[in-house]
């Protein structure tokens, strides 16, 4: 999860948005496949290929910032093994790129 992290900072220091794409989604998805629930691992994909051609939007207004603090977050609680404060991060990540798509797409 460390290595996702790491690639999700520097993609988006470098304004690679290819890569930052590729790092979120492998870091979402470590998660995602660590909660042991193949049920939800398949809405989870379903939703993903649905809203996932949008999130190339997403790069030019900030987005990728605020969502690797929230990432950073995940990791922290995750090592603190804080279940609440991983879904509170998690939801606060698609919270604020929801908001930021519904805005562009206006």
């Amino acid at each position: 999860l460390a290595q996702h992290l790491h690639a999700l900072e520097q993609a988006n220091a470098a304004g690679d948005v290819k890569s930052y794409l590729r790092a979120n989604y492998a870091f979402h998805f470590s998660i995602y496949r660590a909660a042991g629930s193949e049920n939800i691992l398949n809405i989870i994909e379903n939703l993903w290929l649905q809203i996932s051609p949008y999130f190339n939007m997403l790069h030019d207004s900030g987005n990728y910032s605020t969502a690797n603090e929230h990432h950073q977050e995940m990791f922290a609680a995750l090592r603190d093994r804080d279940g609440e404060a991983v879904k509170a991060a998690v939801r606060a990540d698609i919270d604020a790129a929801f908001n930021v798509l519904v805005g562009l797409l206006k």
